[in-house]
């Protein structure tokens, strides 16, 4: 393995948590949040990126300190568990007004789960990202209910959206894309009409980052991760917020002190760590190849090249 390829390794992993605990701060506050939620919720399309800041809910704000960082919006519990389901901690939670159902003397909050996720297939265990998602869309509604009981309110039900921004190892076919996944009405047998807001409850969204594109949503979101502040303000004033300029310098300032010191400890700790994850991302692609039944083509993984062209085709490697 070359030595570059090594060094790589070991920066990788000293970047990891760090960075990702920074750059899930910065993903509490209502600035950063807003510009997403506007290009991929439908009930924001007509709202401005300044009208959904003020729709975050304010009850949602604290101010609890994490490692010394100033939080930015605070979330609701972060933790939803009970005494025999899994416990399951969401990066960002919070409400927002709905504007579409809201009325003067009515306000109706969507609930509101936006997870970073740098591995669009984890592999300890295995499993799609969707799938977690329409779990946590689940949990968020079966949390607003609490212990049912014969008194249990169902139209009480508020929507929820679960939404995931995948930024590594997502399949080139996938890449810069967003899908929502939701329930929808579909008569099998005459047609009935019932209003949409009784079962347009639950959706997913899925954001597969990319190389470099013009489309709003990534461009922003490559602001964001690239920590760069003129892009960022394209779509968002952050030029007064204290609070967000401190969060993009830190993940900046970090990523750049953390491959400093990863390069030093990549030179000794590089082969050992090099060696582990190749035999973890060739167990990752056997197990692709056997999931989309192309056990035919595991011969082609002695090849060097093919064994690189597979990768690439799963978003193993760029």
């Amino acid at each position: 393995m070359r030595k570059e390829t090594e060094i790589d390794l070991a920066v990788a992993e000293a970047v990891g948590s760090k960075y990702d605990n920074a750059c899930k701060r910065l993903f509490q506050n209502r600035e950063i949040i807003a510009p997403v939620l506007k290009e991929v919720v439908p009930e924001y399309k007509n709202s401005t990126v300044e009208e959904i800041i003020r729709y975050i809910d304010a009850d949602s704000i604290e101010d609890i300190p994490v490692d010394d960082i100033p939080a930015g919006v605070g979330r609701l519990q972060t933790e939803i568990g009970s005494v025999r389901d899994k416990l399951i901690r969401y990066d960002t939670h919070f409400r927002s007004i709905n504007p579409m159902l809201s009325r003067e003397n009515l306000c109706i909050h969507l609930h509101i789960d936006l997870e970073v996720q740098n591995n669009y297939r984890p592999t300890n265990p295995p499993y799609p990202i969707i799938k977690r998602g329409v779990y946590y869309a689940a949990r968020e509604i079966s949390y607003q209910l609490g212990t049912l009981t014969e008194q249990t309110n169902y139209g009480e039900i508020q929507k929820v959206y679960s939404i995931w921004i995948c930024n590594e190892r997502i399949p080139v076919k996938l890449q810069n894309t967003v899908t929502m996944y939701s329930i929808k009405k579909s008569d099998i047998i005459g047609t009935v009409k019932e209003p949409e807001e009784d079962y347009d409850l639950m959706n997913v969204i899925i954001i597969r980052r990319g190389k470099e594109t013009k489309e709003p949503i990534f461009d922003y979101l490559s602001g964001v991760f690239g920590c760069d502040k003129g892009k960022i303000s394209k779509y968002v004033d952050i030029a007064g917020n204290e609070k967000v300029l401190r969060g993009v310098d830190e993940m900046s300032g970090l990523g750049q002190t953390i491959m400093n010191e990863g390069i030093q400890q990549g030179i000794q700790q590089g082969i050992q760590k090099g060696i582990k994850e190749g035999e973890n991302l060739l167990a990752t692609l056997v197990s692709c190849l056997k999931r989309d039944g192309r056990l035919n083509e595991l011969d082609r993984i002695a090849d060097e090249e093919a064994r690189k062209q597979l990768y690439r085709e799963y978003g193993l490697i760029d």
